[in-house]
C-alpha cells in the first residue's frame, strides 16, 4: 500500500529524510506533482536547508514591475480585496504574482511570518521554482495547473510552516499572465477547502479581463445550464459582428469539448449551425438564445454589444480597415470624410497632426454632421488605431450615473453597486482613445474633476484603491458653442483651453462646397448591390439648394428611402423615389432663401429648378462659374438650363 495513501504527513517526512541523507528523492512517496516539483528542485541545484535567499528587487524595480502588470493589478482587485477580509483574521495572506513569479503584491496578516518570510514576501519578490524550489506560486507557472502544497511538502525547510494553494491567471489566449495565491500558517490538518476559493476568485478575474479586452465586440455567456450564466463558471464568448469567433475562455472550451484553436477564427455558422444575423436578433428580442452542438445544447446571452458607426459620411474604409476581422471600429477614411471641401480638409490635417502631438481635438459642428464619425476616423488614423475606441455621451447619461460611468467603482462604493465593481469608461479607453460627445452637457462638477484627470493623468475609482495611470487620447464633441456656454458660466474657462488643443469645425452640409460629389459618393455607399445610380438632374438641384436641417444623417434617410422605392431594373432616383412629406418640404417656404416655388407657379420639378437656378445666378451677380459651383453642374449644363428659362 502506500505509504502517501496511509498518511501523508509521515510520507513527506520519510521523503525528507531521504533526500538529506541520500540526496535523492524518493520514488512513489510523495504526491506525483510534489515529486515532479522536487526533483526539478534538486536538477536546480537547490538544498532543502538553505536559508531563504534575501535577495529582492529595488523599489524603482518594483514600481516599473507594477506599471508593467497594472492591467492584472487592477482586474485582480476586487478578489484580492474579498480574500483578504475573509482570511486575514485567519492569518492568511493573498498574493498576487505575475508570470516569472515575481510578487506584484501581498495583503494579508503577516503576523506569524517570521522576518526571513516576511522580507521574501514582499512585491518584487521573486518565487520562481528555481530560486524557491517547490512552492505554489512557482510550482504553479511550471505545470500551468492549480497546485495546493501543504507545509513540509515545500522544498525548503524554512517555509515549512506555510501552506499555500495557488491558481494561474490566464488572457483571452490562453497565455499565463500571473498567479493568484492563498498562503496561510499550517496547523497539521489537511488544508481547508480554499483552493475552491482560489479557482473560482481566478475565473472572476479572467473574466474581468476578458470582457475588458474586448469592448469593440459582441460579447456572450455560454452555459449548458441557465443559471450559470453570467456567473464565474460561465464560458465567454468575444464575436465580430460577422459571426467569427475572436476569443473564448478555458471554461467555454471545457464546456464545448473543444481547444481554443478549433474554435477561435471559425463562423458561428459553422460551429453552431446558426447564422449570426440571426442569432442576435434573437438576443436583442428574447435575451436568450440556443447554441447547438452534438455534445448538447447551450444557452447564451448578450453580455455586451458593441457601439455601431452611425453612417454619417461615406463609408469606404480607411487602409486600416481592410481585414475586418482585426479591426472592429469602421469608420471613413479622413481624405474620404473631407471630400472637396477645403475647410474640412484643412480641418481633418489638424485634427491627425494634434493626435500625433497627444494634443487633445475639439469637434464642433450641428447635430447630424458626423462628429462622432470623424472622431474615429481620426482614431483609426492615429498610432492608437490598434487601441479601444471608447464613446461616451454625456447629454444621454444620468447626471447622477456619469461619473460612475467615466471613472467607475470598488464594489461595495454605494448602495446599488455592481457585485466586483465596475472599470470606468476612462480606463476602458487604456492605449486607446476616449471620445466624449456633447461634452457641453457635463455636470460643472463633474468638469472639475475631469479637469484633474487630464492635468495628472492618473484616475481612481470610486469606493478607493490606487490610483491609475492613464495612456489615451482624448477627442470631444458638442454642437452647443462651448465658449459662449464658459461666458455664461456653465462651462469651466480652464476644462474648455485643456480640451481645445485643436478645434475642428464641422461645416453644416448646406455649407459644404461639395454637396453633389458628396451625395453621388454617399449613394454609391448605400446601394445594397453595387448597381452604379444616378439622381435626375432636376431633383439633384433640389437637393442642391434644400437647407438640410439634419444634415448629413437627414441625407442618408432620404437617400436609403429613396433606394428602396426604387424597381431592380431602374438606375435613376427621381421625385417618385422621394417620399411625400419631404417633397412637401422641399417646396415649402424658406427652403429657397425664403421664397416657395409654389408662390411662384411651379407646379413641377422642372419648374423648380429652373427658379432655383435663376435665384443662384442673382445672388452670384450673374457669375456663371460660381452659379454652376453652388449647384454642383457644369457651365455646359447651366447653359443648357438658362436657355430653358430663356425660351419659357
Amino acid at each position: 500500500m502506500n505509504k502517501q495513501a496511509e498518511d501523508p504527513h509521515k510520507s513527506v517526512e520519510i521523503a525528507r529524510r531521504h533526500l538529506v541523507q541520500e540526496g535523492e528523492v524518493p520514488s512513489g512517496v510523495l504526491r506525483s506533482e510534489i515529486e515532479d516539483s522536487w526533483l526539478r528542485s534538486v536538477r536546480a541545484g537547490l538544498d532543502c536547508e538553505a536559508p531563504l535567499d534575501p535577495e529582492n528587487l529595488s523599489r524603482d524595480s518594483v514600481a516599473d514591475l507594477k506599471e508593467k502588470n497594472r492591467s492584472l493589478i487592477e482586474a485582480a482587485y476586487p478578489e484580492v480585496k474579498q480574500l483578504e477580509q475573509y482570511f486575514s483574521s485567519e492569518g492568511g495572506l493573498v498574493l498576487l504574482a505575475d508570470a516569472d513569479a515575481s510578487l506584484l503584491g501581498v495583503r494579508g496578516n503577516k503576523q506569524h511570518l517570521d522576518s526571513a518570510t516576511r522580507y521574501a514576501l514582499e512585491p518584487g519578490a521573486n518565487w520562481g521554482e528555481e530560486l524557491r524550489g517547490t512552492n505554489a506560486v512557482g510550482t504553479a507557472i511550471i505545470d500551468r495547473e492549480p497546485v495546493a502544497i501543504h507545509g513540509p511538502e515545500h522544498f525548503l525547510d524554512s517555509v515549512g510552516y506555510l501552506s499555500c494553494c495557488s491558481a494561474p491567471i490566464s488572457d483571452p489566449k490562453g497565455e499565463l499572465l500571473g498567479v493568484l495565491d492563498l498562503t496561510s500558517p499550517t496547523d497539521h490538518r489537511e488544508l481547508p477547502p480554499n483552493m475552491s476559493l482560489v479557482q473560482q476568485a481566478v475565473r472572476s478575474i479572467e473574466n474581468r479581463i476578458f470582457s475588458g479586452q474586448f469592448q469593440q465586440q459582441v460579447l456572450l455567456s455560454v452555459h449548458s445550464r441557465p443559471e450559470y450564466l453570467r456567473s464565474s463558471w460561465q464560458g465567454l464568448m468575444a464575436l465580430e459582428l460577422d459571426g467569427h469567433v475572436q476569443a473564448a475562455n478555458d471554461q467555454l472550451c471545457q464546456l464545448l469539448g473543444r481547444k481554443r484553436e478549433q474554435l477561435v477564427g471559425k463562423n458561428l455558422e459553422e460551429l453552431f449551425g446558426v447564422r449570426p444575423e440571426v442569432l442576435l436578433t434573437e438576443l436583442h428580442r428574447k435575451g436568450r438564445g440556443q447554441l447547438r452542438t452534438r455534445g448538447g445544447d447551450f444557452v447564451c446571452e448578450l453580455l455586451h454589444f458593441p457601439n455601431i458607426v452611425p453612417s454619417g459620411g461615406t463609408t469606404k474604409p480607411s487602409k486600416t480597415l481592410r481585414n475586418k476581422r482585426q479591426v472592429t471600429v469602421q469608420a471613413p477614411a479622413l481624405n474620404d470624410l473631407a471630400g472637396q471641401d477645403p475647410r474640412l480638409q484643412k480641418g481633418v490635417r489638424m485634427g491627425s497632426r494634434a493626435l500625433a502631438h497627444e494634443l487633445p481635438v475639439l469637434i464642433q459642428g450641428e447635430t447630424g454632421t458626423g462628429k462622432e464619425v470623424m472622431a474615429k476616423s481620426l482614431h483609426l488614423d492615429s498610432r492608437r488605431s490598434s487601441g479601444p475606441f471608447v464613446a461616451v455621451n454625456c447629454a444621454a447619461i444620468p447626471e447622477g450615473l456619469i461619473e460612475s460611468e467615466l471613472f467607475g467603482y470598488r464594489e461595495g462604493a454605494f448602495t446599488g453597486s455592481r457585485k466586483g465593481g465596475m472599470t470606468g469608461r476612462l480606463e476602458q479607453a487604456q492605449s486607446g482613445t476616449l471620445f466624449l460627445d456633447e461634452i457641453g452637457d457635463m455636470p460643472l462638477a463633474l468638469q472639475a474633476r475631469l479637469l484633474r484627470v487630464l492635468q495628472e493623468r492618473t484616475i481612481a475609482p470610486l469606493g478607493g484603491g490606487d490610483e491609475i495611470a492613464l495612456d489615451i487620447a482624448v477627442i470631444c464633441a458638442s454642437h452647443r458653442d462651448l465658449k459662449t456656454l464658459v461666458a455664461e458660466g456653465c462651462f469651466r474657462e480652464d476644462l474648455y483651453y485643456r480640451l481645445n488643443g485643436v478645434c475642428l469645425r464641422l461645416p453644416a452640409f448646406r455649407d459644404r462646397t461639395d454637396k453633389q460629389d458628396f451625395i453621388q459618393q454617399f449613394l454609391q455607399q448605400l446601394t445594397p448591390d453595387g448597381r452604379q445610380i444616378g439622381i435626375a438632374p432636376e431633383l439633384m438641384a433640389l437637393l442642391m439648394a434644400y437647407h438640410w436641417p439634419g444634415n448629413i444623417r437627414q441625407l442618408e434617410t432620404t437617400l436609403r428611402v429613396a433606394i428602396a422605392f426604387m424597381e431592380p431594373d431602374e438606375q435613376v432616383i427621381d421625385s417618385s423615389h422621394i417620399s411625400d412629406d419631404f417633397l412637401e418640404e422641399l417646396n415649402s417656404p424658406d427652403l429657397f432663401t425664403g421664397v416657395s416655388p409654389l408662390h411662384v407657379g411651379c407646379n413641377t420639378l422642372k419648374d423648380t429648378e429652373l427658379v432655383t437656378i435663376q435665384q443662384v445666378l442673382e445672388r452670384n451677380e450673374g457669375n456663371i462659374s460660381a452659379t454652376a459651383g453652388e449647384l454642383g453642374i457644369s457651365r455646359a449644363t447651366l447653359y443648357r438650363k438658362l436657355k430653358q428659362i430663356d425660351l419659357s
